[in-house]
């Protein structure tokens, strides 16, 4: 019998890129859909904010996998923020929604909870100002600029367009905008905002691929 080739697990793929990046290690143990590299981007993008009431704002956090890199790399700054706007119904588009009601089933469909508990045990609870409910219900209130935003919503073309139309100009100059799940063999929604409304744009600069991920700056103006 064939033997089955040995994989290295999460934990040990995140402590070989170094141990700077031990304080990562709760993300390993979280539900959701998140390679190592991007994790470390998530981290080190937020790392980077400003000192000073920096704020990052994640649409779609699922049960904290994405949310722990970001509050983590904010950790030690002078009130910090992470804003985590999510319905917690597992809900999202076509391709996903029979995915999350399976996986939802396995926490007793308590998504806000389970989320919640993941951040407590991460020591970053009190990092996070969650939102509940769909992100251009709040789009229409929100005044504050935003430092780094992570969208990783719903992934149909109409909701990731409305995401970055509704998101994007509140980004400060200088700011960070992340999308998940540009290169995706099933979602083309996000890849189809950055190839329309991204790429050709001078407004968006140093534009560059984390594995899905795809990361880009406001321009200074």
């Amino acid at each position: 019998m064939a033997k089955k080739p040995w994989r290295i697990g999460t934990r040990a793929k995140l402590l070989l890129r170094g141990l700077r990046y031990k304080p990562l290690l709760p993300y390993a143990s979280i539900d959701g859909w998140l390679s190592v590299d991007e994790a470390i981007a998530l981290y080190e993008l937020s790392r980077g904010l400003p000192h000073e009431k920096p704020l990052a704002v994640e649409i779609g956090c699922w049960q904290g996998k994405s949310s722990v890199c970001l509050a983590r790399g904010l950790a030690g700054k002078f009130h910090p923020r992470l804003c985590c706007i999510d319905p917690f119904d597992a809900s999202g588009d076509d391709a996903s929604a029979p995915t999350y009601g399976q996986r939802a089933e396995q926490v007793g469909g308590a998504l806000r909870q389970t989320f919640e508990a993941n951040l407590r045990a991460a020591g970053l609870r009190e990092l996070i100002d969650v939102k509940p409910g769909y992100s251009h219900e709040h789009a229409q209130q929100w005044r504050e600029p935003i430092d780094l935003l992570f969208l990783d919503g719903d992934h149909s073309y109409d909701a990731v367009r409305q995401d970055f139309e509704d998101w994007a100009p509140r980004i400060r100059p200088g700011g960070y905008l992340v999308l998940h799940d540009v290169v995706h063999p099933v979602h083309q929604g996000p890849r189809r905002v950055v190839q329309e409304r991204i790429e050709a744009d001078r407004n968006w600069v140093d534009g560059r691929y984390v594995d899905s991920m795809y990361v880009t700056r406001k321009a200074m103006t």
